[in-house]
């Protein structure tokens, strides 16, 4: 995937490591010669036993022992957290689940760093941390921006990013926070931010009468999504140049719940009704993250328009219901 080659080879572990973005971070890691490990209890991640270079060590991020025993075998230059829950709704439904997973996953990490200190630290967080100002929904957060979440999921990914700040003050740590827009892709499922994408596909495909397309709200909620690669690509260059700071990752491009939709259509070549349905609980309407510091400090450059990405991840969930 990445033509990157700088500095020296690094030994990681990722926390999540055989998830959605995990798994191909570890892979296009590994292509580049580093050593990784992923650190995953595989309740929701993919079986990674075909990415043979890539270690497996299964266990439960919130118990610190298991980490430590990772860390004080591996000696890491390198943690990077992508583990957590990660459907915005089920946050409403069970906030308590939600912290659960998502904080005290963290706080385990942090715990064994407190034994064991791990040199780096990438925390991979959210748009959802933030709260755009009124009058500027329409133009990319500042990732200065005082963390303002909505969400109960965007209040247990703040927390992470408090917590990773407040153990940084007296563990030497380098830290840096990545905060992702909707990434959708191949591998994706039908939750998470990028969700909507993959429960509109399978709905589509299906064809389903008793279970129709259907758009939680008016159809005018806007994300600027990140295609997987895409996302994949940004994480490796701020690895690889040892970027520390807060930065964000998504499209800059807003698409509405409704452009899913006339993008699908355009894909399989005909239409759809869809169904509107009340909003299950309240969302900010309009949220950009962009990737200005990124292009900035980095030579990245996302490389995957979202109609072909709609037309990548529409393939992967047409083999997938096969």
């Amino acid at each position: 995937m990445s033509g990157l080659v700088e500095g020296t080879l690094l030994k990681i572990v990722i926390g999540g490591g055989a998830g959605f973005i995990g798994a191909p971070l570890g892979r296009a890691l590994v292509a580049m010669g580093h050593k990784v490990t992923a650190a995953d209890n595989l309740s929701t991640g993919f079986r990674i036993s075909r990415d043979k270079d890539v270690e497996l060590a299964k266990g439960d991020l919130d118990q610190s022992r298991f980490l430590v025993r990772i860390f004080e075998k591996l000696r890491p230059d390198l943690y990077v957290h992508l583990a957590g829950q990660k459907d915005v709704s089920a946050s409403w439904e069970d906030p308590s689940s939600d912290s659960t997973h998502t904080v005290g996953s963290f706080l385990g990490v942090l715990g064994a760093c407190r034994t064991m200190t791990v040199p780096r630290i990438l925390l991979v967080s959210t748009g959802e941390v933030l709260t755009p100002p009124e009058g500027s929904e329409d133009r990319p957060l500042d990732p200065l921006l005082p963390i303002r979440p909505l969400s109960p999921y965007g209040a247990s990914h703040a927390l992470c990013e408090f917590y990773l700040d407040s153990f940084a003050r007296f563990l030497p740590i380098k830290t840096t926070i990545v905060r992702l827009a909707p990434v959708f892709g191949p591998g994706q499922t039908t939750v998470g931010e990028g969700g909507l994408i993959g429960l509109a596909i399978r709905q589509t495909l299906l064809k389903n009468s008793q279970n129709p397309p259907a758009i939680p709200g008016n159809g005018r909620r806007m994300r600027d999504y990140i295609f997987i690669d895409d996302a994949v690509e940004a994480l490796l260059h701020l690895i690889i140049k040892e970027k520390e700071g807060v930065f964000h990752v998504g499209s800059g491009i807003p698409q509405s719940d409704r452009d899913i939709f006339l993008a699908l259509g355009k894909v399989l070549g005909s239409t759809y009704p869809v169904h509107y349905q009340p909003a299950p609980f309240p969302e900010t309407e309009v949220r950009i993250l962009g990737h200005d510091r990124l292009l900035m400090e980095t030579d990245w450059t996302m490389e995957v328009p979202f109609q072909e990405g709609i037309s990548r991840t529409v393939d992967f969930f047409r083999k997938a219901i096969q």
